[in-house]
């Protein structure tokens, strides 16, 4: 009888412990499971994009803003109206070298206008988890549209010193939309919405302006706008 127990209570502890041991066992794969999951969602990625611009600007106060902007954009400028830190800046252009635009800005000084240069470039940001994935397409992203501000100042400068003809200022500004368009369609998912929302803006301008008679300075205004947009980058992501 007594060997009869003992078998028994070895039996049951026995099934104790196996029990234990299950759900030990299944609290370790859960454990494991979590670090894998908080593992794979502290991926990052930093997108530092190279692009700088040098935007030849006159500042002014917020409530004289809008009348700063008209007379720029009357005077041949873009007119692009810029507020950050509580100020207000009125773009006249944007060049891609500091000695160009300092130039720029000298020469209307000797004709009366101030003005000066204001460097931006895009602030590193840092994506994480399944984000971090979109990292190069990103930087394509900004790549592509700085080529279109490239051509975009280019054309500018072709048509002011009839370098250029309406119907090639027209093909290079529809040219640019489309690419802004086809970027739109490339960015399907949703990290790009606000950054689509950029592009479609500055798409809107671009088929705007191409409607009619171009100058100058509405092509001007359309290159510091797609400038921006890679300049504010982090803000969209």
């Amino acid at each position: 009888m007594y060997t009869y127990y003992k078998a028994k209570y070895a039996r049951r502890k026995g099934g104790t412990a196996n029990f234990f041991l299950i759900i030990a066992t299944f609290f370790l794969c859960i454990c494991l499971f979590i670090g894998i999951f908080w593992w794979n969602g502290q991926s990052t990625e930093t997108v530092s994009l190279p692009q700088s611009y040098y935007f030849v600007i006159r500042e002014c106060e917020s409530t004289t803003a809008s009348a700063v902007a008209g007379e720029v954009y009357l005077s041949g400028g873009a007119g692009y109206l810029y507020e950050a830190n509580g100020k207000s800046n009125v773009v006249l252009a944007c060049y891609f070298s500091e000695t160009a635009a300092q130039s720029v800005c000298r020469t209307l000084e000797e004709k009366g206008t101030e003005a000066s240069v204001m460097a931006l470039k895009p602030q590193e940001f840092v994506l994480r988890g399944g984000r971090a994935d979109y990292a190069a397409q990103i930087a394509a992203n900004a790549a592509t549209l700085d080529s279109c501000a490239r051509l975009l100042y280019d054309t500018a400068n072709g048509l002011e010193r009839a370098e250029c003809s309406q119907d090639e200022a027209r093909a290079a500004v529809r040219g640019v939309t489309e690419v802004l368009s086809g970027l739109r369609g490339q960015n399907a998912d949703g990290i790009f919405e606000r950054w689509n929302a950029a592009l479609r803006a500055a798409e809107k301008k671009g088929i705007e302006i191409a409607e009619g008679i171009l100058f100058a300075k509405d092509i001007r205004y359309l290159q510091v706008q797609v400038c921006f947009s890679v300049v504010q980058a982090k803000e969209y992501f």
